[in-house]
């Protein structure tokens, strides 16, 4: 069965159909890509028999969910390609297989630090929202960038609400800094001709994702960038500076540039789970610090020829960034730990070395030994 032509234009492209050669369409069958998803239902865009563009809603085979139910991850998400077979209306589908992601990002579960659930996958770019005015948070930009370095996709750094802020210049200049090498861009919706430089990024067929904090402007930025009012926005409280929760659910669209816009729900919960390796590439500067210690086993607090308490010295390093560092290290060490039981058992032997160690030093401090 021959593909559409169009499929390159909602991002279709040569791996994913590498996969079609293992895995063939059978009778009835078509390629879709999910554009919104609401719970269970997934609403999804095709090209028919006839070559024409065909939206439906589409829920998984119950197959699907047997061979599946116990990962949440393997379920589809907005930005994933499926395999399915719509109904003769051809206004409803079944879902019976989800394509290879070329990237993708996750968060946790809110209330469940185990759970996953995929936010947005095959994406190119990811706009890593954050607003400069009072709600600026260095911390919270890293804890966004460590999951954008993981999903496979480039990042780039907006810094929203730009009017809002008495002298932006600082703030790009202490991001930068930050985050070496990372396109960093002030943009406000009272000023179109700052989003002006977004649209290099707004390519024919590629897929992007806003990613940010609720209240960032992400639905603000979405309608500049679809060039109508199609998202909901809501304004900023007076009261703390803040902008409220409004998109509920993920949704897929395609700009007028022929890019194709991915907007999600601000995340109020916001979970690392085992993003191992975004933290490393968001770290890089810290880990190799660290590889320089006079110790392996080195604590980086008060131990003789540690590297990372010179960088602090010198400036090198700052202690902001320091304390990003140890703040993602805990919550990546909490997480594996309850996922990998020799993990958690050897932590347990080393905080109770730890403890057996102070004891013994408070016995020959009470005795005048030391």
């Amino acid at each position: 069965m021959s593909l559409s032509t169009h499929l390159p234009h909602w991002g279709w492209s040569a791996f994913f159909n590498a996969q079609l050669e293992l895995r063939p369409l059978k009778e009835g069958e078509v390629i879709a890509r999910i554009i919104n998803q609401e719970r269970d239902l997934y609403r999804i865009i095709y090209f028919n028999h006839e070559d024409l563009e065909q939206k439906a809603v589409a829920q998984l085979s119950g197959r699907f969910r047997f061979e599946h139910g116990e990962s949440q991850l393997e379920f589809p998400g907005v930005g994933d390609w499926v395999i399915c077979q719509p109904h003769s209306h051809g206004e409803e589908a079944i879902i019976h297989e989800v394509l290879q992601r070329r990237s993708c990002f996750y968060r946790k579960e809110a209330g469940n630090s185990m759970r996953a659930q995929i936010v947005a996958a095959n994406i190119d770019m990811i706009f890593v929202a954050m607003s400069a005015n009072q709600d600026f948070n260095l911390k919270r930009l890293d804890r966004y960038m460590s999951i954008a370095w993981d999903s496979g996709a480039s990042p780039v750094i907006l810094l929203t609400k730009a009017d809002l802020c008495d002298d932006v210049e600082p703030l790009l200049a202490e991001v930068e800094t930050h985050h070496v090498g990372v396109p960093v861009h002030a943009i406000s919706a009272t000023d179109p001709e700052s989003i002006e430089p977004l649209k290099t990024y707004l390519q024919p067929g590629k897929s992007v994702v806003l990613l940010g904090s609720s209240g960032v402007g992400k639905s603000t930025l979405g309608n500049l960038l679809l060039e109508k009012e199609q998202l909901k926005t809501q304004d900023i409280r007076a009261a703390d500076d803040k902008g409220k929760h409004t998109t509920t659910s993920r949704s897929l669209y395609q700009l007028p540039s022929g890019a194709l816009l991915i907007d999600t729900p601000g995340m109020r919960e916001l979970g690392l789970l085992d993003h191992q390796a975004g933290f490393e590439d968001l770290f890089e500067d810290i880990l190799t610090l660290s590889q320089q210690c006079r110790f392996g086993d080195c604590q980086h607090d008060t131990e003789p020829g540690c590297a990372i308490q010179a960088a602090l010295e010198s400036g090198e390093l700052t202690m902001e960034r320091w304390e990003s560092f140890q703040s993602l290290d805990r919550e990546l060490r909490y997480v594996q730990r309850k996922t990998d039981a020799e993990l958690a058992r050897q932590e347990r032997l080393k905080w109770k070395k730890i403890q057996q160690g102070l004891r013994v030093r408070l016995k020959m401090k009470s005795r005048g030994e030391i």
